[in-house]
């Protein structure tokens, strides 16, 4: 025999039901969607701050306002940085540390690859400079390139160029097109 407490229940045994089911569903078009939309990302970050530590001492420690996480593409995944970055490597058998700044910033995770447009400006611990539009790093073997406008400071040296090769400490730089100002040893 049926009661309204009968009925109240198989409603809300019905109505549990008929939510359950359309959730899944949802959840299931949902996924595909973001599945087959790569340009969603897959996570932003406010205020990031990254330390990256080696041997339980710090190596690296990065910032910026905002980083929006592309890692989910399938084949060509990456991070942006659209409103500035600073990055900070720390050499730890010396405390020297190489600052580097830009506008905006993709930091590829295959090659691991970083690319950062706009004002980019780094400063060596020496005090040693370089500023360029526009700049790639290699990670897995420390070393920078660019091919735009490049003017690279060290001691009194004041050298401009179109196109740069460096590894990271600018012990080994080469410029192309060059002009400055250089110092030559005399040999007499």
């Amino acid at each position: 025999m049926f009661t309204i407490e009968n009925n109240i229940k198989s409603i809300v045994v019905i109505f549990l039901t008929a939510v359950l089911f359309s959730c899944s569903k949802d959840i299931e078009e949902v996924n595909r969607l973001y599945q087959d939309n790569e340009t969603i990302p897959i996570s932003e970050t406010k205020d990031f701050k990254l330390t990256y530590t080696l041997l339980g001492n710090k190596a690296l420690i990065m910032t910026a306002p905002l980083m929006i996480d592309y890692s989910n593409q399938k084949d060509f995944s990456y991070q942006y940085f659209p409103d500035k970055i600073k990055i900070i490597l720390i050499n730890n058998q010396n405390n020297e540390r190489t600052l580097i700044t830009a506008d905006k910033a993709f930091l590829y995770k295959n090659p691991d690859l970083a690319e950062l447009i706009g004002h980019v400006h780094i400063t060596g611990a020496d005090g040693s400079s370089l500023q360029t539009g526009h700049l790639y790093w290699d990670g897995n073997n420390r070393h920078i390139f660019g091919d735009e406008q490049t003017t690279l400071r060290q001691n009194d040296e004041y050298i401009t160029g179109i196109g740069f090769d460096s590894s990271l400490d600018f012990k080994n730089v080469r410029l192309n097109k060059i002009n400055g100002v250089l110092k030559i040893k005399d040999s007499l």
